[in-house]
């Protein structure tokens, strides 16, 4: 993977997003899904930050993904594969430096560790948040240690099989006589879905815009 190829194709650090037909869609596909389930949607989400940290493998020169795993006992998304990042606090000042924050409060990855490159689309959640999704390149002296209390487990996911379209499915449930899909990604015994999932297909879709 070209890392500088990789750059020009992620959106800048400080993109504005535009708001587009398929936002509308599926902005109004979330609402839909969380009035079956009995939660009232908000008039406007909460912002969020998440890094997508990736590392490169010293012994195959390949690059993989950081991924954790969830407490059991949070209250949002328990036990669930997601990426470190959590709630936009006013004392960071932007988007990039949560995600930050959250990363080294999670899993003890340092600010010195992480090159920011770029972002992918915003991401909204079933919890009524829009999260902003950065890349960042993890150094090579870096290292984790996770906080028990937000983290039960860190592992690494090689980046070419989570973007691998085969092994993006898609799911759909029913609930309340009304349809919803999402994504899947299994790697062992991951159980990757959601939001999580949906950043890793669009970041497959930036990817394959060109032979990186």
């Amino acid at each position: 993977m070209d890392i500088s190829e990789l750059k020009r194709r992620l959106l800048p650090l400080n993109h504005q997003d535009s708001f587009d037909k398929n936002d509308q869609i599926e902005q109004q596909q979330l609402k839909d899904y969380l009035q079956a389930t009995g939660i009232k949607p908000m008039t406007s989400f909460r912002q969020a930050a998440v890094l997508i940290p990736i590392v490169q493998n010293i012994q195959t020169s390949q690059w993989d993904v950081i991924l954790t795993k969830r407490a059991k006992h949070l209250k949002n998304h328990p036990g669930e594969i997601s990426f470190p990042g959590g709630r936009f606090e006013p004392q960071d000042g932007h988007l990039q430096f949560t995600a930050i924050r959250e990363t080294q409060e999670e899993i003890g990855i340092k600010q010195q560790h992480v090159e920011l490159i770029g972002r992918l689309p915003r991401q909204n959640t079933i919890s009524q948040y829009q999260v902003t999704p950065f890349i960042g390149i993890i150094k090579p002296q870096y290292s984790i240690t996770i906080d028990r209390n937000e983290v039960d487990e860190a592992f690494l996911v090689p980046l070419e099989f989570a973007i691998n379209s085969s092994n993006q499915q898609i799911r759909e449930r029913e609930l309340n006589n009304n349809s919803f899909s999402f994504y899947v990604i299994q790697y062992n015994d991951y159980h990757i879905w959601g939001a999580t999932a949906k950043m890793l297909v669009n970041f497959r879709k930036i990817l394959s815009q060109s032979e990186l």
